[in-house]
């Protein structure tokens, strides 16, 4: 995922916060996907705002205790797990 892009939900799909992690409604389907993400990533983090980056600066700054590197790649698999799925996708940040 680019740094230049906002991370938003594709259409058709909801997120919200559950004590295990997020939970994806797609209706195209429809389907229930269970992300175990526990309190990494926050729905609200795919409301458009918001790059891979920008996440990865905000969970880093909440979470002092988590190495950089750690954060990006579970936040890249992730992202990308999310994006094969066709749950999110890319938008251009103008």
């Amino acid at each position: 995922m680019s740094s230049q892009t906002a991370i938003t939900l594709c259409h058709g799909v909801q997120v919200r916060n559950e004590k295990f992690g997020l939970l994806f409604y797609s209706y195209r389907g429809p389907r229930l996907y269970f992300v175990p993400t526990k309190d990494l990533l926050q729905d609200s983090y795919f409301d458009g705002s918001q790059s891979a980056s920008s996440m990865i600066d905000s969970i880093c700054r909440r979470d002092q205790k988590m190495p950089r590197l750690w954060v990006e790649k579970q936040v890249g698999n992730l992202l990308g797990l999310l994006k094969d799925k066709e749950l999110i996708s890319e938008q251009s940040v103008c």
